[in-house]
Protein backbone atom coordinates (compact mmCIF):
# COMPACT_ATOMS: atom_id res chain seq x y z
CA UNK A 1 0.00 0.00 0.00
CA UNK A 2 1.56 3.27 -1.14
CA UNK A 3 -0.36 5.49 1.29
CA UNK A 4 2.33 8.17 1.45
CA UNK A 5 2.63 8.36 -2.34
CA UNK A 6 -1.11 8.93 -2.71
CA UNK A 7 -1.13 11.60 -0.01
CA UNK A 8 1.77 13.41 -1.66
CA UNK A 9 -0.17 13.58 -4.93
CA UNK A 10 -2.65 15.87 -3.19
CA UNK A 11 -1.36 19.47 -3.05
CA UNK A 12 -0.49 20.12 0.60
CA UNK A 13 -1.63 16.59 1.36
CA UNK A 14 0.84 16.01 4.20
CA UNK A 15 -1.06 18.61 6.22
CA UNK A 16 -4.56 18.50 4.70
CA UNK A 17 -5.23 14.74 4.83
CA UNK A 18 -4.33 14.36 8.55
CA UNK A 19 -6.29 17.55 9.32
CA UNK A 20 -9.47 16.29 7.65
CA UNK A 21 -9.06 12.81 9.16
CA UNK A 22 -8.68 14.32 12.64
CA UNK A 23 -11.71 16.56 12.04
CA UNK A 24 -13.84 13.51 11.16
CA UNK A 25 -12.65 11.67 14.27
CA UNK A 26 -13.27 14.72 16.47
CA UNK A 27 -16.77 15.11 15.00
CA UNK A 28 -17.81 11.47 15.45
CA UNK A 29 -15.81 10.54 18.55
CA UNK A 30 -14.78 13.79 20.31
CA UNK A 31 -13.47 11.99 23.39
CA UNK A 32 -10.89 9.94 21.48
CA UNK A 33 -8.27 12.67 21.51
CA UNK A 34 -8.97 13.52 25.16
CA UNK A 35 -7.92 10.26 26.81
CA UNK A 36 -4.87 11.90 28.37
CA UNK A 37 -1.23 12.67 27.69
CA UNK A 38 0.84 11.97 25.69
CA UNK A 39 -1.97 11.22 23.19
CA UNK A 40 -3.83 14.45 23.94
CA UNK A 41 -0.66 16.55 23.86
CA UNK A 42 0.50 15.01 20.58
CA UNK A 43 -2.72 14.99 18.57
CA UNK A 44 -4.70 18.06 19.74
CA UNK A 45 -4.35 21.82 19.84
CA UNK A 46 -2.66 21.38 23.22
CA UNK A 47 0.56 20.69 21.35
CA UNK A 48 0.06 23.04 18.38
CA UNK A 49 2.44 25.75 19.53
CA UNK A 50 5.13 23.17 20.38
CA UNK A 51 4.89 21.79 16.85
CA UNK A 52 4.97 25.29 15.35
CA UNK A 53 8.02 26.10 17.47
CA UNK A 54 9.78 22.94 16.25
CA UNK A 55 8.94 23.70 12.61
CA UNK A 56 10.20 27.27 13.07
CA UNK A 57 13.53 25.99 14.38
CA UNK A 58 13.84 23.33 11.66
CA UNK A 59 12.95 25.76 8.85
CA UNK A 60 15.46 28.22 10.28
CA UNK A 61 18.26 25.67 9.94
CA UNK A 62 17.54 25.51 6.20
CA UNK A 63 17.97 29.27 5.64
CA UNK A 64 21.44 30.22 4.47
CA UNK A 65 22.45 33.70 5.56
CA UNK A 66 23.21 34.50 1.92
CA UNK A 67 19.46 34.08 1.27
CA UNK A 68 18.30 36.14 4.25
CA UNK A 69 17.84 39.46 2.42
CA UNK A 70 15.95 37.78 -0.43
CA UNK A 71 13.74 35.96 2.08
CA UNK A 72 13.00 39.17 3.98
CA UNK A 73 12.18 40.92 0.72
CA UNK A 74 9.75 38.28 -0.52
CA UNK A 75 8.03 37.45 2.76
CA UNK A 76 8.27 40.99 4.13
CA UNK A 77 6.44 42.55 1.19
CA UNK A 78 3.70 39.91 1.35
CA UNK A 79 3.31 40.23 5.15
CA UNK A 80 3.17 44.03 5.15
CA UNK A 81 0.74 44.02 2.22
CA UNK A 82 -1.45 41.48 4.00
CA UNK A 83 -1.59 43.51 7.22
CA UNK A 84 -2.41 46.71 5.33
CA UNK A 85 -5.17 45.03 3.30
CA UNK A 86 -6.65 43.39 6.39
CA UNK A 87 -6.55 46.61 8.41
CA UNK A 88 -8.10 48.80 5.72
CA UNK A 89 -10.91 46.40 4.82
CA UNK A 90 -11.45 45.45 8.47
CA UNK A 91 -11.90 49.07 9.54
CA UNK A 92 -14.11 49.76 6.50
CA UNK A 93 -16.29 46.72 7.34
CA UNK A 94 -16.87 47.93 10.90
CA UNK A 95 -17.47 51.52 9.69
CA UNK A 96 -20.15 50.56 7.14
CA UNK A 97 -21.77 47.50 8.76
CA UNK A 98 -20.89 47.74 12.45
CA UNK A 99 -19.96 44.84 14.73
CA UNK A 100 -23.01 42.78 13.67
CA UNK A 101 -21.83 42.86 10.07
CA UNK A 102 -23.82 41.85 6.99
CA UNK A 103 -25.17 38.62 5.50
CA UNK A 104 -24.78 36.82 8.82
CA UNK A 105 -21.05 37.59 8.88
CA UNK A 106 -20.01 39.60 11.93
CA UNK A 107 -16.98 41.86 12.15
CA UNK A 108 -15.35 39.24 14.40
CA UNK A 109 -15.58 36.49 11.77
CA UNK A 110 -14.70 38.78 8.86
CA UNK A 111 -11.54 40.20 10.41
CA UNK A 112 -10.43 36.86 11.89
CA UNK A 113 -10.62 35.23 8.44
CA UNK A 114 -9.22 38.22 6.58
CA UNK A 115 -6.06 38.30 8.68
CA UNK A 116 -5.62 34.53 8.86
CA UNK A 117 -2.61 32.76 7.41
CA UNK A 118 -1.81 29.06 7.64
CA UNK A 119 2.01 28.85 7.50
CA UNK A 120 1.81 25.06 7.87
CA UNK A 121 -0.13 24.66 4.61
CA UNK A 122 2.12 27.25 2.97
CA UNK A 123 5.17 25.20 3.92
CA UNK A 124 3.57 21.96 2.71
CA UNK A 125 2.89 23.58 -0.68
CA UNK A 126 6.32 25.19 -0.94
CA UNK A 127 7.94 21.83 -0.24
CA UNK A 128 6.37 20.77 -3.53
CA UNK A 129 6.35 23.92 -5.67
CA UNK A 130 8.69 26.47 -4.07
CA UNK A 131 12.42 27.01 -3.70
CA UNK A 132 14.62 27.29 -0.60
CA UNK A 133 13.79 30.98 -0.16
CA UNK A 134 10.04 30.31 -0.34
CA UNK A 135 10.37 27.60 2.31
CA UNK A 136 12.48 29.83 4.58
CA UNK A 137 9.72 32.46 4.46
CA UNK A 138 7.71 30.16 6.77
CA UNK A 139 9.42 31.71 9.79
CA UNK A 140 8.41 35.24 8.83
CA UNK A 141 4.84 34.28 7.90
CA UNK A 142 4.30 33.02 11.45
CA UNK A 143 4.55 36.65 12.61
CA UNK A 144 1.21 37.45 10.96
CA UNK A 145 -0.37 34.12 11.92
CA UNK A 146 -0.62 34.99 15.62
CA UNK A 147 -4.19 35.80 16.81
CA UNK A 148 -3.04 39.12 18.27
CA UNK A 149 -3.17 40.75 14.79
CA UNK A 150 -6.96 40.42 14.23
CA UNK A 151 -7.63 41.22 17.89
CA UNK A 152 -5.52 44.36 17.50
CA UNK A 153 -7.54 45.44 14.44
CA UNK A 154 -10.86 44.67 16.13
CA UNK A 155 -9.94 46.63 19.23
CA UNK A 156 -7.90 49.42 17.62
CA UNK A 157 -10.50 52.00 18.63
CA UNK A 158 -9.93 51.11 22.29
CA UNK A 159 -6.16 51.42 22.00
CA UNK A 160 -5.09 47.74 22.02
CA UNK A 161 -1.64 47.49 20.45
CA UNK A 162 0.73 44.81 19.23
CA UNK A 163 1.97 42.27 21.74
CA UNK A 164 5.67 42.62 20.98
CA UNK A 165 6.53 39.76 23.34
CA UNK A 166 4.49 37.38 21.14
CA UNK A 167 6.41 38.60 18.09
CA UNK A 168 9.71 38.00 19.88
CA UNK A 169 8.58 34.55 21.04
CA UNK A 170 7.86 33.63 17.42
CA UNK A 171 11.25 34.82 16.21
CA UNK A 172 13.44 33.12 18.84
CA UNK A 173 13.22 29.48 17.62
CA UNK A 174 13.56 30.62 14.00
CA UNK A 175 16.70 32.63 14.81
CA UNK A 176 18.17 29.75 16.81
CA UNK A 177 17.64 27.53 13.78
CA UNK A 178 19.35 30.02 11.47
CA UNK A 179 22.32 30.22 13.85
CA UNK A 180 22.71 26.43 14.18
CA UNK A 181 22.26 25.74 10.48
CA UNK A 182 24.84 28.30 9.45
CA UNK A 183 27.39 27.36 12.10
CA UNK A 184 27.38 23.70 11.05
CA UNK A 185 26.18 22.41 7.67
CA UNK A 186 25.86 18.94 9.20
CA UNK A 187 23.10 20.29 11.45
CA UNK A 188 21.42 21.74 8.37
CA UNK A 189 21.53 18.35 6.65
CA UNK A 190 20.28 16.53 9.75
CA UNK A 191 17.17 18.76 10.02
CA UNK A 192 16.47 18.87 6.26
CA UNK A 193 13.62 16.29 6.35
CA UNK A 194 12.24 17.67 9.61
CA UNK A 195 9.33 19.68 8.20
CA UNK A 196 8.04 16.72 6.19
CA UNK A 197 7.96 14.66 9.40
CA UNK A 198 6.26 17.34 11.50
CA UNK A 199 3.59 18.55 9.03
CA UNK A 200 1.21 15.56 9.51
CA UNK A 201 1.27 16.13 13.29
CA UNK A 202 0.51 19.84 12.79
CA UNK A 203 -2.39 18.96 10.49
CA UNK A 204 -3.77 16.56 13.08
CA UNK A 205 -3.57 19.20 15.83
CA UNK A 206 -5.55 21.63 13.64
CA UNK A 207 -8.17 19.06 12.66
CA UNK A 208 -8.76 17.79 16.19
CA UNK A 209 -10.21 21.20 17.03
CA UNK A 210 -12.77 21.17 14.18
CA UNK A 211 -16.33 19.88 14.56
CA UNK A 212 -17.60 19.33 11.00
CA UNK A 213 -21.25 19.50 12.07
CA UNK A 214 -20.82 22.96 13.56
CA UNK A 215 -18.74 24.07 10.59
CA UNK A 216 -21.37 23.06 8.02
CA UNK A 217 -24.23 24.57 10.02
CA UNK A 218 -22.83 27.94 8.95
CA UNK A 219 -21.97 26.82 5.42
CA UNK A 220 -23.71 29.68 3.55
CA UNK A 221 -22.29 32.49 5.66
CA UNK A 222 -19.01 30.58 5.89
CA UNK A 223 -18.93 30.38 2.10
CA UNK A 224 -19.60 34.13 1.88
CA UNK A 225 -16.75 35.06 4.21
CA UNK A 226 -14.42 32.64 2.36
CA UNK A 227 -15.25 34.17 -1.04
CA UNK A 228 -14.70 37.67 0.36
CA UNK A 229 -11.38 36.53 1.81
CA UNK A 230 -10.15 35.13 -1.50
CA UNK A 231 -11.24 38.19 -3.46
CA UNK A 232 -9.93 40.78 -1.01
CA UNK A 233 -6.67 39.06 -0.06
CA UNK A 234 -5.60 36.51 -2.64
CA UNK A 235 -6.13 38.46 -5.86
CA UNK A 236 -4.27 41.62 -4.71
CA UNK A 237 -1.42 39.56 -3.18
CA UNK A 238 -0.92 37.57 -6.38
CA UNK A 239 -0.75 40.89 -8.25
CA UNK A 240 1.80 42.26 -5.75
CA UNK A 241 3.86 39.08 -5.98
CA UNK A 242 3.97 39.37 -9.77
CA UNK A 243 4.30 43.11 -10.28
CA UNK A 244 6.49 44.15 -7.32
CA UNK A 245 8.48 41.00 -6.56
CA UNK A 246 8.60 39.67 -10.12
CA UNK A 247 7.53 36.21 -8.93
CA UNK A 248 4.94 33.82 -10.42
CA UNK A 249 2.33 34.38 -7.67
CA UNK A 250 1.98 30.85 -6.31
CA UNK A 251 3.77 31.75 -3.05
CA UNK A 252 1.35 34.65 -2.47
CA UNK A 253 -1.61 32.36 -3.15
CA UNK A 254 -0.20 29.82 -0.69
CA UNK A 255 -0.33 32.39 2.12
CA UNK A 256 -4.08 32.83 1.62
CA UNK A 257 -5.51 29.89 3.51
CA UNK A 258 -7.34 30.15 6.82
CA UNK A 259 -5.61 28.56 9.81
CA UNK A 260 -7.30 26.53 12.51
CA UNK A 261 -5.57 28.78 15.03
CA UNK A 262 -7.92 31.60 13.93
CA UNK A 263 -10.79 29.88 15.71
CA UNK A 264 -9.44 31.24 19.00
CA UNK A 265 -9.79 34.85 17.78
CA UNK A 266 -13.53 35.34 18.59
CA UNK A 267 -13.07 34.23 22.20
CA UNK A 268 -9.96 36.40 22.60
CA UNK A 269 -11.77 39.40 21.13
CA UNK A 270 -14.72 38.88 23.50
CA UNK A 271 -12.34 38.87 26.46
CA UNK A 272 -11.04 42.29 25.45
CA UNK A 273 -14.47 43.66 24.51
CA UNK A 274 -17.75 42.02 25.74
CA UNK A 275 -19.58 43.57 22.78
CA UNK A 276 -18.23 40.74 20.61
CA UNK A 277 -19.54 37.97 22.90
CA UNK A 278 -22.91 37.41 21.11
CA UNK A 279 -21.10 36.61 17.86
CA UNK A 280 -18.47 34.18 19.19
CA UNK A 281 -20.16 30.82 18.50
CA UNK A 282 -21.34 31.71 15.00
CA UNK A 283 -17.96 33.22 14.14
CA UNK A 284 -16.11 30.07 15.24
CA UNK A 285 -18.37 27.92 13.03
CA UNK A 286 -17.83 30.23 10.04
CA UNK A 287 -14.06 30.23 10.55
CA UNK A 288 -14.03 26.43 10.80
CA UNK A 289 -15.87 26.21 7.47
CA UNK A 290 -13.38 28.66 5.93
CA UNK A 291 -10.48 26.54 7.25
CA UNK A 292 -11.85 23.45 5.50
CA UNK A 293 -12.77 25.24 2.27
CA UNK A 294 -9.50 27.14 1.82
CA UNK A 295 -7.49 24.04 2.73
CA UNK A 296 -9.07 22.35 -0.31
CA UNK A 297 -9.22 25.31 -2.73
CA UNK A 298 -5.88 27.05 -2.16
CA UNK A 299 -3.61 24.05 -2.94
CA UNK A 300 -5.23 23.65 -6.35
CA UNK A 301 -4.89 27.36 -7.11
CA UNK A 302 -1.21 27.14 -6.14
CA UNK A 303 -0.78 24.03 -8.30
CA UNK A 304 -2.42 25.86 -11.21
CA UNK A 305 -0.18 28.91 -10.86
CA UNK A 306 2.93 26.74 -10.52
CA UNK A 307 1.87 24.73 -13.58
CA UNK A 308 1.42 27.88 -15.64
CA UNK A 309 4.89 29.02 -14.58
CA UNK A 310 6.45 25.71 -15.59
CA UNK A 311 4.70 25.85 -18.96
CA UNK A 312 5.88 29.42 -19.61
CA UNK A 313 9.46 28.46 -18.71
CA UNK A 314 9.31 25.49 -21.09
CA UNK A 315 8.01 27.67 -23.93
CA UNK A 316 10.79 30.24 -23.40
CA UNK A 317 13.41 27.48 -23.32
CA UNK A 318 12.21 26.12 -26.68
CA UNK A 319 12.09 29.50 -28.41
Amino acid sequence: MNILGRIKKIPGGLLIVPMLAAAVINTLFPSVFQIGDPTTALFTSKGTMVLIGMILLVSGTQLNLSQLLVTLKRAGVLCISRILISSLFGWAFVYFFGISGVGGVSAVAFIAVLTSCNPGLYLALMNTYGDDVDRAAFGILNLIAVPVIPVMILNSASGVGIDYLSVLATLVPFMIGILLGNLDRNIQKMFAPGTLILLPFLGTSFGSNIDLRIAFQSSLSGLLVTVLFLLICMLPLIGIDRKILGRPGYAAAATCSVAGLSMVVPSMAAEFNPAYAPYVDTAIAQIAFAVILTSVIVPYIVKRLAGITATEASIRANQ
